[in-house]
């Protein structure tokens, strides 16, 4: 699932002469980093924050409903809807362990005997000032099958949502979490008619002449 891009033709990167931590806290640090280009010699603050890697998973139950988390989020002051995800702790035995467990601890709901968990993708959470990857799986069927472990720091509504219902939730903009929209999106894409539906729309800005919509 995790794919290497090609190398630039040229070094182009930045390498670290000095580094000094700014922040410590229970889920990230801040760093500030003195950076001298390959290119050109000039040097440039940069600042990095590091974190262990992050996971959610799309949980489908046995009547074909997909469980999701309302919640209260802090940096946008509002409420939004969610898959169940979390910090992958270093006591998780891996990243698809860490998932379940935020599964169980957020919503209550397990995997049933015989269920697949199934990894989408791994994408890098945003390169540009963070280090680690966001994990994202699928697992079904799913049954509540115990109460809530909530954090301190946590107030999360549960909600199952038919299938049929998420892709409009997303066009309407009812589900915005960029890390929740990529596991859907690329679930999507790897199937043959999603990744053809992409292609599609993505042909249509090569021509004038054809329309937005088919």
């Amino acid at each position: 699932m995790i794919g290497r891009m090609d190398a630039p033709k040229k070094e182009n990167r930045w390498h670290c002469e000095k580094e000094t931590l700014v922040l410590r806290s229970p889920v990230l640090e801040v760093v500030e980093r003195l950076c001298r280009s390959s290119e050109d010699r000039r040097l440039h603050p940069f600042y990095l924050m590091r974190s262990r890697d992050w996971c959610n998973i799309i949980p489908v139950t046995e009547d074909g409903k997909i469980v999701l988390v309302r919640q209260f989020r802090i940096g946008i002051d509002e409420h939004t809807l969610e898959i169940p995800g979390g910090i992958a702790d270093p006591g998780d035995p891996t990243v698809q362990e860490a998932a379940l467990r935020e599964l169980a601890e957020e919503t209550g709901y397990v995997p049933l005997p015989g269920a697949r968990c199934v990894s989408i993708c791994a994408p890098h959470s945003n390169p540009a000032i963070f280090n680690n990857r966001v994990h994202s799986f699928i697992v079904g069927p799913v049954r509540r099958e115990r109460d809530q472990a909530l954090d301190s720091g946590e107030m999360i509504e549960v909600e199952e949502v038919p299938i049929g219902e998420i892709p409009d939730r997303i066009a309407r903009g009812e589900i915005t979490h960029v890390l929740m929209l990529n596991a859907f999106m690329t679930l999507a894409f790897q199937a043959p008619e999603g990744a053809g539906a992409l292609k599609r729309q993505l042909e249509r800005f090569s021509r004038l002449d054809l329309p937005m919509k088919e």
